[in-house]
């Protein structure tokens, strides 16, 4: 719910000396002022409000929190960004600030495909089951209407329909849960199953967590922030944060007294959009206008990267070449056969005696100047 406040001041000491105030009650809330308000272990009262003209407002919250601790603080969608880029966490009684945890932005979709069983698109108890294949169940199974019901333990195969009469000219499907257990394979009707308990604690639960995603999703213009104190003892904290506020406005009044006088009343209209109420707290209306800018920090941002396939056999292949030597620059027809003696030498045969060669490789032609001088 929305609420209003009006403040009455002296227009000349709100407009002039609210930069000095402002500075002066966060300086004597560092010294350890009186905590204000009702205290609690789960959720810190506001203590003190600062609202600029540039549409941000500064919230600090004051308590006390024992051993380690937690507090949670829900915040509109909108707000986390800010929150995110300038919030500040301090604890007065010698604990550690311990981890900041908030919802994901995520879709509920992609989160909930994540889990080991998909809760999407509404799944039926059959196709549940049948999404755990290959688990242990435990099921409480009533054959007929009336008769005891009994425990029965094994293995999900799968599930399957059968086609069952129903009067004369017309068949109902039946979901058949099949089973291995200790006996053998077993096949029984899902209206018979009363109650499901899968073994295995992992799957449990994620199970478990899996609804809760979906319970948390149902207000999706809310998102939930949980701060960890840790330390020994009852302990003094704070938590300041600049989320986006309206802006404060000023109206006036002019009142002619009796004697004449004149005086000039000034009012300071305030809006408390939040869900918290601003009981016995310090109000400061500043009326400069700091530089406010926006920025995402809560959508999860992915980087593209490049995929690089190996090569398979790429060490195995021998280096091709292609080519022909010759003489001055000339390929030759037909390469010189080998003879006595080592290439390369003065009178033997396929020797090179001065030219050049053009080799053709894989990396493109080349040109080698070769030369020797002969006796």
């Amino acid at each position: 719910m929305q609420r209003k406040y009006l403040y009455a001041a002296g227009i000349v000491g709100v407009l002039a000396g609210s930069a000095a105030l402002w500075q002066f009650n966060r300086g004597q809330a560092n010294d350890g002022d009186p905590i204000v308000g009702k205290m609690a272990t789960t959720a810190l009262p506001i203590s003190q409000v600062v609202l600029f003209n540039s549409g941000v407002g500064y919230i600090q919250r004051e308590g006390e929190v024992t051993g380690d601790g937690r507090v949670d603080l829900t915040f509109p969608t909108s707000d986390v960004n800010d929150l995110l880029k300038s919030l500040i966490l301090q604890d007065g009684g010698g604990g550690k600030i311990g981890v900041i945890s908030y919802d994901s932005q995520d879709p509920v979709d992609k989160i909930l495909r994540s889990f080991a069983l998909d809760l999407n698109s509404n799944p039926t108890f059959g196709q549940i089951l049948n999404q755990a294949r290959g688990e242990k169940i435990e099921v409480m199974r009533q054959e007929k209407p009336g008769a005891n019901p009994y425990k029965v333990s094994g293995t999900i195969i799968g599930m399957e329909a059968h086609n069952q009469p129903a009067g004369k000219d017309s068949v109902v499907e039946v979901e058949q849960l099949n089973l291995l257990t200790a006996e053998g394979m077993l096949s029984m009707p899902l209206t018979q199953v009363l109650s499901v308990k899968f073994m295995n604690q992992t799957l449990d639960n994620e199970f478990r967590r899996a609804l809760q995603v979906l319970a948390g999703s149902h207000d999706v213009q809310k998102k939930t922030v949980a701060l960890h104190f840790n330390g020994n003892g009852k302990r003094a904290v704070k938590v300041g944060y600049v989320v986006e506020k309206p802006i404060w406005k000023t109206t006036y009044r002019l009142v002619l007294e009796q004697a004449g006088k004149l005086f000039i009343q000034g009012w300071a209209i305030v809006e408390n959009t939040s869900d918290d109420d601003w009981n016995n707290i310090r109000m400061v209306l500043v009326s400069g206008k700091p530089i406010s800018y926006r920025m995402d920090l809560y959508d999860p941002l992915y980087i593209p990267r490049p995929l690089v396939e190996p090569e398979l056999f790429a060490s195995l292949r021998p280096p091709v070449y292609g080519g022909s030597f010759g003489g001055e620059g000339k390929p030759t027809d037909a390469p010189r056969a080998p003879g006595p003696g080592l290439p390369g030498f003065p009178g033997a045969p396929g020797a090179i005696n001065g030219g050049s060669a053009r080799i053709q490789g894989k990396g493109g032609p080349g040109e080698i100047n070769v030369s020797h001088r002969g006796d």
